[in-house]
């Protein structure tokens, strides 16, 4: 009798398991459905976004508003720099004015 509960207990483990591979499988092909004929596209040298959708597109022109705007903010404290090492700035004190 023991023999026979281990068994069933098997079985009904088994066929969850499968039951619940089938469920996985089906839910990711019709997620991603697979289609009979793929052409060959030509593939751009532009290294533009990579990724799928707008959100790969408007993340690539962030940052190539980024490195602009670094490069800028790097040529705006180069001048900076460069003022203060020849003495072009000067900073004054002075008490402030008593009200």
């Amino acid at each position: 009798m023991k023999h026979m509960k281990r068994d069933t207990y098997l079985s009904a483990m088994l066929t969850l398991t499968a039951c619940l591979l089938t469920a996985d499988l089906w839910t990711r092909v019709m997620a991603d459905p697979p289609t009979l004929g793929s052409a060959a596209m030509a593939q751009s040298s532009d290294p533009g976004p990579r990724g799928v959708g707008s959100t790969a597109a408007r993340a690539y022109e962030q940052r190539k508003e980024m490195v602009k705007l670094l490069k800028e903010l790097n040529s705006s404290v180069k001048g900076l720099r460069a003022d203060l090492s020849k003495g072009a700035i000067a900073v004054r004190m002075s008490e402030p004015a008593s009200k």
